[in-house]
Formats: C-alpha cells, structure tokens, sequence
C-alpha cells in the first residue's frame, strides 16, 4: 500500500508528488494487512497533502477539483481516500471526482508528453487496455 498524493494541470503537467510507502509496516505479515493499511493511511494522508502543496507552490485556493480513488481496492483504505477527498472538495468548494483504481493506472502515463501508442493493465483478474 502506498498513499500517494500528486497534483497535476493540464498546462503544466505534474507539479508535485509525495509518496508514503508501507513495506515496512507490513513486512513482518508477509503481505497486506487491510486494517493496518487503513490506520496508516489515516495518519499519512493529510500530511502528504499539505506537503504536495507546499512542493508546488499551492494552496487550497489554487484547486479546482480533488480526485480520488473508488475502488476497486481495499475497503478501509478506499473509504480513507473517499473520506478525505471529499471532505477536501467540500471544504474547498469544488467537485470531488471519484477515479476507478485501475483506470487511474493505465491512463496516468497518457498524462506524458509522449504517451505510449498502447497501455495495458492487470491485477487479479482484472484486464484493460487503451490506445491513444
């Protein structure tokens, strides 16, 4: 699991990315523990926030909309996202934009400026593609 907190534009691509990882808390599991995962990203979003917007030289007066990931993903730490990513909109009075977890990974590298011709994406039985 690794909460993430990047900001983008469309006129000037990505401004900032802050990146939490947590391989460490779960290592000694051998694998993901959702509940850890979810008390961990309620510590470390907010933060990340605060400092992706410092990174790019933001305040909440320069967003127009927060994202978030919908899921597919695990609960806890989806309802973490959600939870934050809505309260952030509405604080700040813009749209809160609910992003499908596997949509957002193939179509990221479309954001580049020179996207790939073809992207595919998997996990778990889960399979898409997109062309540019």
């Amino acid at each position: 699991m690794k909460p993430a907190s990047p900001f983008t534009t469309t006129k000037k691509g990505l401004l900032a990315n802050q990146l939490y990882s947590q391989v460490k808390l779960h290592a000694d599991y051998g694998g993901v523990v959702p509940e850890l995962a979810s008390r961990d990203h309620v510590r470390k979003t907010v933060p990340l926030i605060q400092a992706a917007l410092k990174e790019a030289g933001l305040s909440s007066t320069d967003i127009d909309a927060v994202a978030y990931t919908a899921g597919p993903g695990l609960v806890g730490a989806l309802l973490v996202g959600a939870t934050v990513g809505r309260s952030l909109a509405f604080a700040w009075d813009v749209p809160a934009i609910p992003v499908h977890h596997m949509e957002g990974h193939l179509l990221a590298p479309m954001l580049e400026d020179n996207p790939p011709a073809f992207s595919v994406c998997g996990a778990a039985g889960f399979w898409r593609a997109t062309r540019s």
